[in-house]
């Protein structure tokens, strides 16, 4: 391996959802449509942070991963599961 460079951890680009904050991520839930719950922490190696937040029509709690966070992903992400709710109870 002659010539291969290792990255360091300056290497490695950051989301900018990591340098966010509690009240970020609930102000970007709100934007969505959610209420922000709060964030389950990462597994190094297998999984990032998620950020959880509930639905005010189900009140059921969603979670998205914190690189993908966005009011839209809130949004898409709360429609998504009010529907699949919805679906569930006609039958």
């Amino acid at each position: 391996m002659n010539g291969s460079k290792q990255r360091s951890d300056q290497d490695v680009d950051t989301p900018p959802a990591l340098a966010l904050g509690e009240t970020d991520f609930s102000s970007i839930a709100a934007a969505g449509g959610g209420k922000y719950v709060g964030v389950l922490k990462e597994i190094p190696n297998k999984m990032e942070p998620i950020v959880l937040f509930n639905s005010p029509q189900t009140r059921t709690t969603l979670g998205i991963r914190i690189s993908c966070l966005t009011p839209d992903a809130v949004r898409e992400h709360l429609a998504e599961s009010d529907a699949a709710f919805a679906k569930a109870g006609a039958k």
